[in-house]
């Protein structure tokens, strides 16, 4: 049994200005751009668009990504109020079906991800990797998957360093399971053997990753060995007793199957939200995913639902880390469900600020005590630690130089090594 996602997408982008957007498609398969609380004035990009994806990067400039009904990828950069567009490729899309069209930038690094099959034989799909760094393009085949005409959504996540994490369900004779791959920044490669997640006696569907602010890994998905679908989680982490090992964590009893659950983090806190019914429940977690309890519970205001891929650059990294959301978009504005937690975060904010005019105070009071204290040595203990600092110094050159030619050396292989031919004809 294959249950299909009943969700719509859409991706919401809030700039450090706290500037906000949203990009739709409407019922027209016309991809809609709006400014929101500015002018409200919904601006048709594109029309026959099969799929699309954006992001914002650390410089405030918006990234996207779509696929037309020609098969034309275009590539835009949102500059002045103005979609500056590139065609960057061209897909096949007469003998193939292309979704779940994904876009990720890190630092000088852009990432573009989708899954394909042949119309001849939809059970077969295959997702695939594009990244472009210094006009260098590589493809890789991340994954071979068995699946039915109806393939859930994979989902991707990075820690800080920009290793890549993904979750994929796929079939293995009668039953669909959960995948695990991981993509090292460092050394430009993919994992080949996908990790197992879930049981193989059950059917698993839905799977949804998260990577927290302290890098732990954690998957969710719905379970089920009969008629009901539970929904299951399981946690990576580097510490603990279980570090380095894949620990399954009991949840309350959930039941659903039409939408996944999703994870993100808010003052450091854990939340899930989840659909069953009519309803949209959000559990909580204060010990990074140990226990679980359930905070709140909403009714569904309307349908559709959609699941919203959030980036939100005014969040205070260290504390919030939100990927996706549940909400609904009434004539390009866009409603979320828990909506009151951004009060608390902004709450959550201004007391770190406070704390940190503290700490200023503080270390400014450090400093005076350490001039202080300087002050005091004669004149052979400040010769002495002029010196220590002097030789400090060369060694850090010393290594700053050895850096250098590290890099260099890299940068030389990744250039002979490098597939020139690519995938994209343009960009």
């Amino acid at each position: 049994m294959k249950v299909s996602n009943g969700t719509k997408e859409s991706i919401f982008l809030k700039n450090s200005l706290n500037q906000s957007f949203i990009l739709f498609k409407d019922d027209n398969k016309n991809l809609i751009f709006n400014k929101i609380n500015r002018d409200n004035n919904l601006i048709t990009i594109d029309k026959d668009v099969l799929d699309f994806s954006a992001t914002i990067d650390e410089e405030d400039r918006l990234h996207l990504l779509y696929l037309d009904n020609s098969g034309d990828l275009i590539y835009c950069i949102y500059s002045e109020d103005n979609w500056q567009k590139n065609l960057i490729g061209k897909l096949d899309v007469q003998s193939n079906i292309y979704k779940y069209l994904t876009l990720f930038v890190h630092k000088n690094t852009i990432n573009i991800f989708y899954v394909f099959a042949n119309i001849i034989n939809l059970n077969l799909w295959t997702i695939e990797h594009i990244t472009r760094n210094r006009d260098k393009l590589k493809k890789h085949v991340v994954a071979n998957i068995f699946s039915e005409k109806v393939i859930d959504p994979f989902y991707i996540d990075s820690d800080e360093f920009g290793n890549i994490y993904l979750v994929y369900s796929g079939k293995e004779y009668n039953n669909y399971n959960i995948y695990y791959l991981f993509f090292n920044t460092f050394t430009k490669i993919w994992t080949t053997t996908p990790t197992q997640i879930s049981s193989s006696n059950a059917n698993n569907i839905l799977p949804y990753l998260f990577v927290d602010s302290q890098n732990n890994i954690h998957i969710l998905w719905y379970s089920s060995n009969n008629t009901n679908y539970l929904l299951k989680y399981k946690r990576f982490s580097s510490v603990g007793e279980s570090k380095f090992q894949w620990k399954e964590i009991n949840l309350p009893k959930i039941l659903g199957y039409n939408y996944p659950a999703l994870m993100f983090e808010k003052n450091n806190n854990l939340n899930i939200i989840y659909v069953s019914e009519e309803k949209i429940f959000n559990l909580t977690s204060n010990d990074y995913g140990n226990t679980w309890s359930l905070d709140d519970e909403t009714y569904i205001r309307q349908y559709p639902i959609y699941l919203i891929k959030y980036y939100d650059l005014s969040l205070n990294k260290n504390y919030n880390k939100i990927n996706h959301r549940y909400g609904n978009i009434d004539n390009g504005v866009v409603s979320f469900y828990f909506d009151d937690f951004h009060e608390k975060i902004k709450q959550e904010q201004v007391e770190a600020k406070d704390t940190s005019h503290e700490n200023e105070t503080t270390d400014i009071i450090s400093e005076e005590s350490k001039i202080k204290t300087i002050s005091d040595f004669d004149s052979d203990g400040l010769e002495k630690l002029n010196n220590t600092l002097q030789d400090l110094q060369k060694q850090l050159d010393g290594i700053k130089k050895e850096i250098k030619l590290i890099k260099d050396k890299v940068k030389d292989i990744e250039e002979k090594s490098n597939d020139k031919k690519g995938f994209f004809r343009i960009w």
